[in-house]
């Protein structure tokens, strides 16, 4: 007589919930699927043997993923560096009206307007006068605050950081050398290429690099 058993994995859902489903580009319902080894005899599952892991499964799409694609949570993570973003591009500013020594009525003026197109929202000038405090007594630099948001940025996000500051810098009517130097560590900063740097330098009248 031939006996035939083996073994084979089933799946049974232990979680329902819903996750951003990279397939689907968007949150769907999902099942957390568990993995379970089953000895077989003629193909028919007698008892579990050990577990073989865990997995979510879209329930759209059908897709599978590791348990972890739970955490990925690309709107909140969205909404984090546009937070860190603007919080850089405000020290930046206010690095580069503080250069010369020195900050006037007309450059706080523009960091603000600067600021506003960037959160795009109103700003509190009582949160202006604290952040200038803060800038003042700061003793990171330019590349501290954009080393972690640059690589996030596109051209156009670089592109809007350095005219910010050339915008700051211009604002008292003169660009002062240290002004220039913080505006070649912005641009630095941002790694952006030099082709196009210089295009905006040459748009603003400022001195290519």
């Amino acid at each position: 007589m031939i006996f035939i058993w083996g073994s084979r994995g089933r799946a049974k859902s232990i979680e329902n919930g819903d996750f951003f489903c990279p397939e689907c580009n968007g949150r769907q319902d999902m099942d957390l699927m568990h993995v379970k080894n089953w000895f077989t005899f003629y193909w028919i599952p007698i008892f579990p043997m050990g577990d073989l892991g865990k997995y979510v499964e879209c329930k759209r799409c059908k897709a599978t993923f590791n348990e972890r694609i739970r955490d990925y949570d690309p709107e909140s993570q969205a909404e984090a560096f546009e937070a860190e973003f603007s919080i850089a591009a405000k020290r930046v500013m206010f690095k580069m009206a503080l250069a010369d020594g020195e900050i006037d009525d007309a450059e706080v003026a523009q960091i603000t307007q600067a600021f506003q197109n960037i959160a795009k929202r109103e700003i509190d000038p009582a949160d202006m006068a604290a952040e200038l405090e803060m800038a003042r007594n700061d003793t990171l630099t330019v590349k501290d605050y954009l080393t972690d948001v640059a690589p996030g940025l596109n051209d156009t996000g670089k592109e809007l950081v350095l005219r910010s500051a050339i915008a700051v810098a211009k604002a008292d009517g003169n660009v002062d050398p240290e002004e220039i130097v913080q505006i070649k560590e912005v641009i630095a900063a941002l790694d952006m290429p030099k082709a196009y740097a210089n295009g905006v330098l040459a748009e603003e009248g400022l001195a290519t690099i």
